[in-house]
């Protein structure tokens, strides 16, 4: 045995036998189920210590090899070609571990296994799990502490000579100057390229990779109930370096995140091997009697409920965050469901788009479904000039439909003007590029009691938000409260999604006439910066109302 090896104990539990049928939830959230590929199990090997490397072949076109040592993936093969880039690893946590607790497990003499990689320093577990007759590995991460780096990732480092078809927005080999920091670039014709350009939001969160030349390698994301940041979240999925593609499975990041680690069992999800085309998402529950710690089915509960209001055409979502987890459901015809739920108490949201327009909290227990009424409306629009919808997102405002696949300086992008019309009100403002902006309106005359303005925003940057002036009147600071520090890049990284703020801002009769007026919006901060990194934030929506 390797010095670095620890004797591990063998689980006081064997797999139960899969072919026993799941509970049903009441309420019909889940229908009964028979674990896939039962008939590969029967009664587990004991779990042992590796000595030596891990391999195992699927009998049908894939093939890997964990490194006994570390725990890292070191060999990925495709019909026996090797997809791993050189010089790097197939598969590990995070940049990899120099020493980890390797074992494993085979079942109904080896014709599925279960590794399990632990750095009990930093309070980490990797499961791999594989089957015969399946291109798939099937992961978990178990966590246990705070992380040092704040990050959860799982990450393979794959050829770009034989995976050539991954997204153009993240492909960032062959730039030629750095935008910011060492992972935004620009190529000579100032078109930008940034690991982060490849994301989906989690709620239509797809399988997603690369492929080419016979080979294709996608990341299923299946359950991300453990990550953070709510249904909207996105984080980086690939990117051609030139020297790899870098298929990613976040777990947690600190990149614009609203929420902390979720501790706990992170998915499971899984790397497939296909000849090409992407994988469709699949159900894992399976893996419940083989990964330690996984929930059933039957330990799980469920949430069906319905919701109202008015959201002016948008799509309606609740949503439920607690410590036990994320989900989500989509409303149809005021009604919505929310299954596979572990049993615990949640902060329920509706979302309006992505606006949060009403909260309420919920327990949900193992093997029951819990109802629940959920209700709110979105803003009320201004009467005297709206600019964009209230719906927690920059849509309508120009350069919000390239936002999240280019860098502001890309030159795709239209001008940051310092001045602005109902119709080319920019979707971010910026303390060193077009602040202040000024936008002018008519008032057939003028309301008594002056006017109210709401400025709502999706993010910010270094604490940047909203000051105004107008006809000589300019707004408190008191109006104009510092927001939440999420301490990261926002705009610059493809995302808006942030804290939704709304700032009110309420304007004397005497700095308003009848007629034309302009109004001149600054953003106010104590940090400064340069261009696209100095102080910002992100505009939602901009109402006028009589006072």
């Amino acid at each position: 045995m390797s010095p670095n090896i620890i004797s591990h104990r063998r689980p006081a539990d064997r797999p139960k036998n899969t072919r026993t049928k799941r509970k049903v939830l009441a309420g019909g959230l889940t229908t009964a189920v028979v674990l896939a590929g039962a008939g590969l199990l029967g009664f587990g090997q004991p779990w042992a210590s590796a000595a030596a490397n891990v391999s195992f072949d699927t009998g049908t076109g894939l093939s890997f090899i964990v490194n006994g040592t570390n725990g890292n993936m070191t060999s990925l093969k495709h019909n026996g070609t090797e997809l791993t880039a050189s010089g790097y690893a197939a598969g590990q946590f995070e940049s990899g571990w120099s020493s980890a607790t390797v074992t494993s497990q085979t079942f109904n003499s080896g014709s599925s296994i279960l590794v399990s990689a632990a750095n009990t320093s930093i309070g980490v577990t990797q499961y791999y799990f594989a089957r015969k007759s399946d291109n798939t590995i099937y992961m978990a991460t178990s966590i246990t502490k705070a992380l040092n780096p704040g990050e959860a990732r799982f990450i393979t480092r794959l050829k770009p000579s034989l995976l050539t078809t991954s997204p153009e927005a993240a492909r960032t080999k062959n730039a030629t100057t750095t935008v910011e920091g060492s992972d935004v670039f620009a190529f000579a014709n100032g078109q930008t390229a940034s690991k982060f350009y490849s994301s989906q939001r989690l709620i239509a969160q797809q399988p997603f990779g690369a492929s080419g030349n016979g080979h294709g390698a996608y990341i299923i994301p299946a359950y991300t109930d453990m990550t953070s940041g709510g249904p909207f979240f996105r984080d980086i999925e690939v990117n051609d370096t030139g020297s790899a593609v870098n298929i990613t499975h976040y777990m947690f990041s600190g990149h614009q995140q609203t929420e902390a680690l979720r501790l706990g069992l992170h998915g499971p999800y899984a790397l497939a091997l296909t000849d090409g085309a992407a994988p469709a998402a699949r159900s894992m529950d399976f893996l419940a009697a083989f990964i330690p710690g996984m929930l059933s089915n039957a330990q799980r509960g469920g949430v069906s409920g319905t919701a109202s209001g008015t959201w002016n055409g948008l799509k309606a979502t609740v949503g439920l965050a607690g410590t036990n987890g994320q989900y989500w459901g989509q409303v149809k015809s005021g009604k919505f469901v929310i299954g596979h739920v572990k049993p615990g108490t949640y902060t329920a949201t509706l979302y309006a788009g992505e606006l949060a327009v009403g909260t309420k909290t919920i327990t949900v227990a193992a093997a029951a479904t819990t109802t629940l009424a959920m209700t709110g409306s979105v803003p009320a629009a201004g009467t005297l000039f709206q600019i964009g919808t209230f719906d927690g997102t920059p849509a309508g405002f120009t350069n919000a439909d390239k936002i999240e696949t280019m860098h502001p300086s890309d030159t795709r992008m239209a001008a940051w003007k310092n001045t602005a019309t109902t119709s080319t009100f920019p979707m971010a403002e910026f303390k060193s590029v077009n602040s202040p902006i000024a936008l002018s309106f008519n008032l057939s005359s003028v309301p008594a009691n002056g006017a109210k303005l709401r400025i709502a925003t999706t993010s910010n940057f270094a604490g940047g938000r909203p000051a105004v002036s107008i006809g000589g009147w300019t707004s408190p600071t008191s109006a104009s409260p510092t927001p939440t520090n999420l301490n990261s890049r926002s705009v610059t990284r493809g995302t808006w999604r942030g804290i939704n703020t709304t700032y009110t801002f309420t304007v004397p009769a005497s700095a308003l006439k009848a007629g034309s007026n302009t109004l001149s919006i600054s953003v106010l901060s104590g940090s400064s910066g340069e261009t696209f990194l100095s102080p910002n934030f992100i505009f939602d929506g901009l109402a006028l109302d009589p006072a």
